[in-house]
């Protein structure tokens, strides 16, 4: 959920009130998402044998083949030996010092290959050590940065549609793996302090994870703090009395309700690491307010002709959120040991959070999207390192409800 309030850029000329901020509100119930239908992927093709060859017609220079062919397989035969003197000569002792050749490459482990629940977490990695399997190790996450600079807008409604749609964000890939570093913590048992410590550190994980795209792209991204409340507090961003997590764009700062995951059933709140994904979540909205992505949907939503019209940029804007939070997990799911079970069941929190599940409304959705659109952003962040997997403002309108 993300709160923008006007100041630096001026407000269009026509606008909508904005959607309310969603509030964490406890659903009845639990509600375990739909079986999606597996996959069903062609049949094999079926080969016929081929037909035996015809013997050849003996012949003359069928003769003078055969001889070619033999004097062929001499030369062969030669050139097999001088292989085997030649490793003969190899096992010679090398000299102490003398470098020896090069072991062979071990197998490419692909994009992303969750580790088996069984599977230890890999032994941490020294900071730029050319052996780890991670990238950006030798990445040191900026402090906190409590004084900002100004988050981008459009300057017209033209450039506005083009940042949300065609941002250079879309070009740039999400590094995997990475190596975050931060321990483990049962959130639903930390102190607020704990609590802030550990979220704080966690921006340092997602730093690692997004500054270098965001950068790539020709924006800055500064490390945004967070805040841990424990009462209704005063923001930049309006008063928050609710249980609620939000990013503010007025000070750029990450709110979190310390009783947020009490909000929930035990089987929402006990997924593990549950409140980092939400967390990382928020951190989405605030890459969309470097890039100038989630001022420009504000533009365009206080432009739209009509609520329907509003609310579906603002569900754009927020599963767009959904997915960034998939592509952290991803990337950090080896170094924070998730495995597919675990990913499996942040994958259930994200439908759990969904407006028709959190209202009890079957089917309905505000501006922040059914659980099935919710799920399935973030299922499309866990599936791609692309960043531009996560353009929503170019989706249909199903594929955002």
């Amino acid at each position: 959920m993300s709160q923008t309030p006007w100041g630096a850029p001026p407000p269009p000329r026509r606008g909508t009130p904005w959607p309310p901020p969603q509030q964490y509100r406890a659903p009845q119930q639990y509600r375990v998402p739909q079986q999606r239908a597996p996959q069903q992927w062609p049949p094999r093709q079926q080969w016929s044998a081929p037909p035996p060859p015809r013997p050849p017609k003996r012949s003359g220079l069928g003769n003078i083949v055969r001889v070619v062919m033999a004097v062929v397989a001499i030369i062969m035969i030669a050139n097999v030996v001088r292989g085997f003197l030649d490793d003969a000569r190899a096992q010679i002792p090398r000299l102490p010092g003398t470098p020896s050749a090069p072991s062979e490459p071990s197998e490419p482990t692909g994009p992303f290959n969750p580790p088996r629940p069984d599977a230890p977490a890999p032994a941490p990695q020294v900071p730029g050590d050319p052996t780890s399997p991670y990238r950006n190790e030798d990445y040191t996450p900026p402090g906190i940065d409590r004084n900002p600079p100004p988050v981008p807008g459009p300057r017209n409604m033209d450039a506005a549609g083009r940042l949300v749609r065609g941002n250079p964000l879309y070009d740039e890939q999400v590094p995997t793996p990475t190596n975050c570093r931060m321990a483990a913590m049962d959130v639903r048992t930390a102190s607020a302090s704990e609590k802030q410590d550990h979220f704080n550190e966690l921006m340092g994980c997602l730093m690692t994870v997004f500054a270098e795209p965001v950068e790539q792209a020709g924006f800055t991204m500064p490390r945004p703090p967070v805040v841990v409340y424990n009462r209704p507090i005063k923001t930049a961003c309006g008063d928050f009395s609710e249980v609620n997590a939000a990013y503010c764009t007025g000070d750029q700062r990450v709110y979190y309700a310390n009783s947020l995951l009490r909000a929930f059933p035990p089987q929402v709140a006990g997924a593990p690491y549950a409140a980092e994904m939400i967390l990382a979540h928020e951190f989405g909205h605030a890459i969309q307010a470097r890039t100038a992505i989630l001022v420009s949907g504000k533009y365009l939503e206080q432009d739209a002709r009509s609520e329907r019209a509003a609310m579906d940029l603002s569900r754009r804007t927020e599963v767009q959120a959904d997915c960034l939070a998939g592509q952290y997990v991803r990337s950090v799911a080896q170094s924070q040991g998730l495995g597919e079970g675990e990913l499996g069941r942040l994958s259930d929190l994200a439908y759990n959070l969904g407006d028709d599940v959190l209202s009890g409304r079957p089917g309905w959705s505000g501006g922040h999207g059914t659980g099935n659109a919710r799920q399935d952003w973030f299922d499309r962040g866990l599936g791609s390192d692309a960043i531009g997997a996560c353009n929503a403002f170019v989706a249909s309108e199903d594929e955002v409800r």
